[in-house]
């Protein structure tokens, strides 16, 4: 799977990944989905970076773990507005922004009925 950025190149993990193209593509998560790409040792996610790292999760489970963390949320849940929370979920996990006022409005329906 590749990760896609506005302001970024493609990176990808392939089977011959090497140790620098791998902590590249995990610059790249963070960058995409938490805003920045150094972070304190204390707030990466080792556990999940070493299952990307032996191929036990993809590319897509890893970021999918990044915006599920307690780090994502202390960063943007828990500090945002519905509608804030929900346009940097669109920023950060899809690359674009909401479409229109019907694809926040539907998306905040969710947020209301499913957390």
């Amino acid at each position: 799977m590749s990760l896609w950025a506005i302001d970024s190149p493609n990176v990808e993990l392939r089977p011959n990944t090497s140790e620098s193209e791998l902590q590249t593509l995990i610059r790249a998560v963070y960058k995409q989905i938490l805003g920045n790409a150094h972070l304190l040792e204390s707030e990466r996610l080792a556990t999940a970076e070493s299952q990307l790292r032996d191929r036990k999760i993809s590319v897509r489970e890893f970021v999918n773990t990044v915006a599920k963390s307690e780090l994502y949320q202390s960063l943007f849940f828990n500090s945002s507005s519905q509608y804030r929370f929900i346009e940097l979920n669109f920023k950060h996990l899809l690359g674009r922004p909401p479409a229109d006022q019907a694809e926040i409005s539907e998306h905040v329906r969710i947020y209301n009925e499913q957390g």
